[in-house]
C-alpha cells in the first residue's frame, strides 16, 4: 500500500501594486482632475506598462480632437498630484504679450 502525501501550498496573496490613498489625497486628486477636464483634458489613472526596454511615465498626449492626461497608477499618491499640479501649470495659459509690446521692449 503506497502512501500519498499531498503537500498543501498556502496561496500567496500578491501585494497590491497600487498604492493606498487618504481621503485627503483623493480629493486633492479629483480637485485636479476635475480642474484639468474643465481645461478640456480626459484624466485617464492606470497601470502604464513597464518591462524590459519599457519606461513609460506619466504624460499628456493627444489624440484628433481629445486631449489626454494618464497617470500611472502605481506612483505613490503624492507624486500623482504633483504630476497633475505640474500639468495644470504647464497647460495653463499664460499672460498675454501683446505685439506692441513686444516692439516696445526691442
Amino acid at each position: 500500500m503506497k502512501i500519498v502525501s499531498h503537500i498543501i501550498r498556502k496561496v500567496k496573496r500578491r501585494k497590491s501594486s497600487r498604492p493606498a490613498w487618504s481621503k485627503e489625497q483623493e480629493t486633492r486628486y479629483r480637485d485636479l482632475s476635475d480642474r484639468l477636464g474643465l481645461m478640456g483634458y480626459t484624466v485617464r489613472r492606470e497601470e502604464l506598462k513597464r518591462g524590459h526596454c519599457w519606461k513609460v511615465l506619466s504624460g499628456s498626449c493627444r489624440s484628433l480632437s481629445t486631449r489626454f492626461v494618464f497617470v500611472d497608477s502605481r506612483l505613490s499618491p503624492d507624486d500623482q498630484i504633483a504630476f497633475l499640479e505640474a500639468t495644470i501649470a504647464d497647460a495653463a495659459p499664460g499672460p498675454e504679450i501683446s505685439p506692441d509690446a513686444v516692439a516696445a521692449a526691442a
